[in-house]
Protein backbone atom coordinates (compact mmCIF):
# COMPACT_ATOMS: atom_id res chain seq x y z
CA UNK A 1 0.00 0.00 0.00
CA UNK A 2 1.48 3.66 -1.20
CA UNK A 3 0.24 6.97 -0.22
CA UNK A 4 0.29 9.44 -3.01
CA UNK A 5 1.34 12.60 -2.42
CA UNK A 6 1.04 14.01 -6.49
CA UNK A 7 -3.05 13.94 -7.30
CA UNK A 8 -1.92 13.38 -10.87
CA UNK A 9 -0.10 10.47 -9.98
CA UNK A 10 -2.69 9.00 -7.86
CA UNK A 11 -5.58 9.61 -10.83
CA UNK A 12 -3.30 8.48 -13.71
CA UNK A 13 -2.64 5.67 -11.81
CA UNK A 14 -6.72 5.29 -11.12
CA UNK A 15 -7.11 5.92 -14.90
CA UNK A 16 -4.95 3.34 -16.33
CA UNK A 17 -6.66 0.37 -14.34
CA UNK A 18 -10.33 1.37 -14.70
CA UNK A 19 -9.56 1.66 -19.02
CA UNK A 20 -7.95 -1.97 -18.28
CA UNK A 21 -11.01 -3.29 -16.30
CA UNK A 22 -13.70 -1.23 -18.60
CA UNK A 23 -12.10 -2.94 -21.75
CA UNK A 24 -11.97 -6.67 -20.43
CA UNK A 25 -15.92 -6.47 -19.59
CA UNK A 26 -17.99 -3.92 -21.50
CA UNK A 27 -20.21 -3.43 -17.82
CA UNK A 28 -19.72 -1.39 -15.47
CA UNK A 29 -20.60 -3.40 -12.53
CA UNK A 30 -18.57 -6.65 -14.08
CA UNK A 31 -15.54 -3.96 -14.63
CA UNK A 32 -15.71 -3.36 -11.18
CA UNK A 33 -15.83 -6.79 -9.90
CA UNK A 34 -12.88 -7.71 -11.99
CA UNK A 35 -10.50 -5.08 -11.12
CA UNK A 36 -11.02 -5.85 -7.66
CA UNK A 37 -10.19 -9.94 -8.45
CA UNK A 38 -7.76 -9.24 -10.46
CA UNK A 39 -5.69 -6.17 -9.44
CA UNK A 40 -2.69 -6.23 -6.85
CA UNK A 41 -4.40 -5.15 -3.65
CA UNK A 42 -1.64 -3.28 -2.97
CA UNK A 43 -2.24 -1.22 -5.95
CA UNK A 44 -5.98 -0.88 -4.99
CA UNK A 45 -5.09 -0.05 -1.19
CA UNK A 46 -3.10 2.53 -2.11
CA UNK A 47 -4.58 6.02 -1.24
CA UNK A 48 -4.80 9.58 -1.51
CA UNK A 49 -5.21 12.24 1.18
CA UNK A 50 -8.18 14.07 -0.13
CA UNK A 51 -9.11 16.31 2.04
CA UNK A 52 -10.12 16.65 6.30
CA UNK A 53 -13.28 16.55 8.31
CA UNK A 54 -14.38 19.53 10.24
CA UNK A 55 -15.52 19.01 13.59
CA UNK A 56 -19.00 18.76 12.85
CA UNK A 57 -18.44 15.73 9.90
CA UNK A 58 -16.08 14.44 12.60
CA UNK A 59 -18.59 14.32 14.95
CA UNK A 60 -21.82 12.99 12.72
CA UNK A 61 -19.29 9.84 11.63
CA UNK A 62 -18.19 9.49 15.63
CA UNK A 63 -14.48 9.24 13.99
CA UNK A 64 -11.51 9.53 15.92
CA UNK A 65 -9.63 11.46 12.99
CA UNK A 66 -10.03 13.64 10.14
CA UNK A 67 -8.23 12.96 7.69
CA UNK A 68 -9.67 11.23 4.68
CA UNK A 69 -8.07 8.99 2.30
CA UNK A 70 -9.24 8.49 -1.71
CA UNK A 71 -7.91 4.63 -2.40
CA UNK A 72 -7.57 3.59 -5.87
CA UNK A 73 -9.99 1.14 -5.17
CA UNK A 74 -12.62 3.74 -4.64
CA UNK A 75 -11.23 5.47 -7.56
CA UNK A 76 -11.52 3.01 -10.02
CA UNK A 77 -15.02 2.42 -9.19
CA UNK A 78 -15.93 5.82 -9.55
CA UNK A 79 -14.50 6.79 -12.95
CA UNK A 80 -15.80 3.80 -14.08
CA UNK A 81 -19.81 4.23 -12.27
CA UNK A 82 -19.23 7.70 -13.01
CA UNK A 83 -18.31 8.47 -15.99
CA UNK A 84 -19.75 11.92 -16.39
CA UNK A 85 -17.30 13.22 -13.99
CA UNK A 86 -14.07 14.97 -15.44
CA UNK A 87 -11.08 15.34 -14.34
CA UNK A 88 -11.69 18.96 -13.13
CA UNK A 89 -14.45 18.20 -11.33
CA UNK A 90 -12.39 15.67 -8.71
CA UNK A 91 -10.45 19.20 -7.56
CA UNK A 92 -13.40 20.29 -6.42
CA UNK A 93 -13.76 17.25 -3.88
CA UNK A 94 -11.78 19.24 -1.21
CA UNK A 95 -13.96 22.48 -1.81
CA UNK A 96 -17.20 20.66 -1.07
CA UNK A 97 -15.69 18.85 2.14
CA UNK A 98 -14.49 21.94 3.62
CA UNK A 99 -18.09 24.13 2.34
CA UNK A 100 -21.39 21.69 1.77
CA UNK A 101 -24.44 23.45 1.40
CA UNK A 102 -25.65 20.36 3.21
CA UNK A 103 -24.72 17.48 4.91
CA UNK A 104 -26.35 14.74 6.38
CA UNK A 105 -26.07 11.30 7.55
CA UNK A 106 -26.81 8.68 4.97
CA UNK A 107 -30.33 6.89 5.64
CA UNK A 108 -28.66 3.86 4.82
CA UNK A 109 -25.47 3.60 6.29
CA UNK A 110 -24.99 5.71 9.55
CA UNK A 111 -21.27 5.12 9.18
CA UNK A 112 -21.64 7.36 5.96
CA UNK A 113 -22.03 11.21 5.38
CA UNK A 114 -23.46 12.49 2.54
CA UNK A 115 -22.16 16.28 1.36
CA UNK A 116 -23.49 18.15 -0.75
CA UNK A 117 -22.27 21.38 -3.69
CA UNK A 118 -24.06 23.48 -6.05
CA UNK A 119 -21.35 24.77 -8.01
CA UNK A 120 -23.53 25.65 -11.45
CA UNK A 121 -23.34 21.47 -11.10
CA UNK A 122 -24.42 19.52 -8.46
CA UNK A 123 -22.22 17.21 -6.60
CA UNK A 124 -22.62 14.60 -4.17
CA UNK A 125 -19.60 13.63 -2.16
CA UNK A 126 -20.03 10.40 0.06
CA UNK A 127 -17.45 9.54 3.20
CA UNK A 128 -17.34 5.99 5.24
CA UNK A 129 -15.97 5.61 8.61
CA UNK A 130 -14.22 2.02 9.41
CA UNK A 131 -16.30 0.18 11.85
CA UNK A 132 -13.37 1.39 14.28
CA UNK A 133 -13.54 5.12 13.70
CA UNK A 134 -10.07 5.16 13.01
CA UNK A 135 -10.00 5.82 9.45
CA UNK A 136 -12.30 8.12 6.89
CA UNK A 137 -12.77 7.23 3.34
CA UNK A 138 -14.08 8.96 0.42
CA UNK A 139 -16.14 6.48 -1.46
CA UNK A 140 -17.93 8.00 -4.27
CA UNK A 141 -18.18 11.29 -5.86
CA UNK A 142 -20.80 11.89 -8.41
CA UNK A 143 -23.11 14.66 -10.06
CA UNK A 144 -26.85 14.86 -8.74
CA UNK A 145 -29.89 16.26 -10.96
CA UNK A 146 -31.33 19.91 -9.71
CA UNK A 147 -34.14 17.14 -7.98
CA UNK A 148 -31.96 14.46 -6.09
CA UNK A 149 -30.21 17.66 -4.41
CA UNK A 150 -33.26 19.54 -3.54
CA UNK A 151 -34.67 16.12 -1.72
CA UNK A 152 -31.53 15.76 0.15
Amino acid sequence: MKEYKDFLEFYNKSLELSKIAKNTINNSKGAILFARKSFNKNDLNSFYIIGNLSKEQENLLKSNTNIIKFSIDSFVKNIIKHPEIEFQDYYKINDIIIKPDKIRLSKSNNNSILLLKKENKYYQVVIKTTIDKNENYLTSFRRLSEEEFNKQ
